[in-house]
């Protein structure tokens, strides 16, 4: 389930789409946080906060994507609070980073005490608010990053699957990289060639499948075929979606990027409520949305599946969101634990509502 291209052919034009693949309805908020110099935002690295978390201040705006569920806090089911998940989003300096669901995933590490909490929920809110490119994602992560980080699992917000998961960025200079997590020890792929993610399975192993297909469609091939995989498992959506991104022409405008990136990742994409009649495969699942993100414009694409329109905000015009935090709630999940997708089409800056930050220390 997900599937993540980035479309670096001209830096002048760059984009990154991605599908939100799940079995069921999310209900999914996005949050606008605008910097504000006279009082900082200062967050979290876990809901229960200890010497341990990790504590940050947001140094870039941000429009970030979030799926969240509501659970009761006491056994009388009285109390309730909304757990937010961050799984998508842009930064203004034009880093994307997307999180996808990685069924290999395991976080716990043997030499981790010396480490700081991250919840793996918050992964994505970290990157946005303090890296300004891939390198330096990269380099908060690897081995020899001063501050080592420990990700803290949990459940996907309303569900009881384990947030297995691994991170996809890219940036404004076209570099690219995923960062895979193996007990609790992170495996950083880094190059402005890796276009494509998909689940499972390694990153590695992904690359070394591709091979064979790129082999298959090139002129070293004697006899060059065509033929594509077209299921919804990982590798065949990793094959359909390479092929396609290494198949365009180079777009010549920020229309041609977009809507190639999009075109593309649409075709990796798993119809509404479709039946695979696998129930228990963990990455065959429906398209709940897309997102498109153009990261020289700073403009952030938001295509639900059960909906026509398409919604946009831009970080440009961060003076039009109502407050320092804002939200646009795109899935409602209503009391009946039915969904109720919002009609929304174009430009969204001035509909975001006043809100407070779910990741913020003071809550």
């Amino acid at each position: 389930m997900c599937t993540r291209i980035f479309n670096n052919f001209n830096n002048s034009f760059l984009t990154t789409a991605r599908n939100m693949d799940w079995a069921t309805q999310m209900a999914t908020t996005i949050f606008a946080f605008k910097i504000d110099n006279d009082q900082p935002m200062v967050k979290s690295g876990t809901s229960i906060r200890n010497e341990k978390t990790l504590v940050w201040t947001a140094q870039y705006d941000s429009i970030v994507t979030m799926i969240e569920s509501k659970v009761t806090t006491d056994n009388s089911k009285e109390k309730e609070e909304t757990i937010f998940g961050a799984s998508d989003g842009i930064n203004s300096v034009g880093l994307v980073a997307n999180l996808l669901y990685d069924s290999n995933a395991t976080y716990h590490r043997s030499n981790g005490s010396s480490c700081k909490n991250l919840d793996v929920l918050r992964w994505v809110q970290f990157v946005l608010d303090t890296c300004c490119s891939v390198e330096e994602v990269v380099n908060k992560f690897n081995k020899d990053a001063s501050v080592q980080i420990q990700l803290i699992g949990g459940k996907v917000p309303g569900s009881e699957s384990e947030a297995s998961l691994h991170l996809a960025i890219s940036d404004v200079l076209g570099d690219s990289a995923i960062i895979e997590v193996n007990q609790g020890q992170f495996r950083i792929y880094q190059n402005e060639k890796f276009r494509v993610m998909t689940n499972e399975p390694s990153y590695a192993r992904q690359i070394e499948l591709n091979q064979f297909w790129e082999w298959q469609w090139s002129n070293q091939n004697n006899f060059p075929s065509n033929t594509l995989p077209g299921g919804p498992f990982p590798s065949d959506r990793f094959a359909r979606a390479s092929y396609y991104l290494n198949h365009l022409y180079e777009p010549v405008s920020i229309s041609d990027s977009l809507t190639q990136s999009k075109s593309v990742v649409m075709n990796a994409s798993v119809p509404v409520n479709f039946n695979s009649k696998l129930k228990k495969h963990p990455n065959i699942a429906q398209t709940l949305w897309t997102t498109v993100a153009s990261h020289n414009e700073l403009t952030y694409y938001f295509c639900n599946a059960r909906t026509i329109g398409n919604i946009w905000m831009d970080l440009n015009q961060m003076e039009l969101f109502p407050s320092s935090v804002s939200q646009l709630i795109v899935v409602n999940e209503n009391q009946d634990l039915t969904f109720e997708n919002k009609s929304l089409y174009g430009f969204q800056n001035e509909n975001f509502k006043e809100t407070s930050d779910p990741f913020s220390i003071n809550l």
